[in-house]
């Protein structure tokens, strides 16, 4: 494999083992303003994550690449509403997208055929994650200061299984 498309697959493996911490500081801050269901949709978020950068692991050494596991960075987000929170993880996605994308423009030019076929998955996936983190976003600004809506939105959430 081309060295360039392998070292962004590796530094990905890492984006998407944080991005799993991210939502688990995410999923704290619902659980300390008890709404257990939000706290737990970004829990199963988190679990989504920690798979994406498993199949990225097994991906490089499927193809007889090494993996580096780097040390993960530590969540430093600062939470102070549903909203928020939110937004954070709609902000953190298309991040993530942007990163998937790099990898793909990188096979592209390896012509790495493999690889790019590998990233569809990915990139279909980022497609999914964004409307999800979108439409949360929309609904929670939808709802305001109404704490009954956003009690029921949390059980709504809350039925999100993994």
């Amino acid at each position: 494999m081309n060295k360039k498309v392998v070292d962004l697959l590796n530094a990905q493996v890492n984006k998407e083992f944080f991005s799993a911490y991210l939502y688990l500081g995410i999923s704290k801050f619902f659980t300390k303003i008890n709404l257990p269901g939000f706290a737990s949709w970004y829990k199963v978020q988190a679990q989504e994550e920690q798979e994406h950068a498993m199949k990225i692991y097994d991906y490089l050494l499927d193809n007889d690449e090494d993996v580096s596991l780097d040390q993960i960075a530590k969540v430093k987000v600062n939470l102070k509403t549903p909203l928020a929170a939110a937004k954070e993880a709609d902000k953190h996605e298309h991040y993530i997208t942007g990163e998937i994308e790099k990898i793909m423009d990188a096979a592209i030019e390896a012509k790495d055929y493999r690889t790019q076929l590998f990233l569809n998955w990915f990139i279909t996936e980022q497609e999914e994650e964004e409307r999800n983190s979108k439409d949360m976003v929309v609904k929670i600004e939808m709802l305001g200061d109404d704490c009954k809506s956003l009690y029921l939105l949390d059980k709504e959430v809350g039925s999100r299984k993994g």
